[in-house]
């Protein structure tokens, strides 16, 4: 009787390890499937995230920090210059963000900027795994693109 049951075991089991295989795969295509196509749609931030106040005011030296950071991370998609031309760009399907588009970062809050940095979108990675002073110091940075673009036009 046991070895009946031995030998049933041993049959069943590669069976169920090709079901979890499929399962799996099944679940993970669909979860990339959604996300892909919400990679289409407007990316609009939660009206809760943009109501968000920034706690850090720029200064010289987190502007600094920043711009530390933003090469590191954000300049090979963003460019260096932050109008979305970094080296990296021209391989991905969706333009990344513009940052010296000044109507289009007037209109978006601190908060908003921090929820997309935080959650990210792809191609763009989540960057989460920063602490939260760091991100909102990446909020005053990328405005200063702006900033310097409409300098340059007046």
């Amino acid at each position: 009787m046991f070895r009946l049951y031995v030998r049933y075991v041993a049959l069943r089991r590669p069976c169920l390890l090709i079901y979890w295989a499929v399962v799996t795969s099944v679940c993970l295509i669909g979860a990339f499937a959604v996300r892909a196509d919400d990679a289409d749609a407007p990316w609009v931030a939660p009206d809760d995230a943009r109501k968000v106040q920034n706690p850090v005011k720029p200064t010289p030296e987190n502007l600094a920090e920043a711009a530390h950071l933003y090469k590191l991370n954000c300049a090979g998609c963003h460019g260096v210059k932050g109008d979305g031309n970094g080296a990296a760009a021209e391989g991905l399907p969706k333009k990344p963000a513009n940052f010296t588009d000044a109507k289009m970062m007037k209109e978006a809050t601190d908060g908003e900027l921090f929820w997309k940095i935080t959650t990210g979108r792809p191609p763009m990675p989540t960057w989460e795994s920063l602490p939260e002073t760091q991100r909102w110091e990446l909020v005053n940075y990328v405005r200063t693109f702006s900033a310097k673009a409409g300098t340059k036009a007046q």
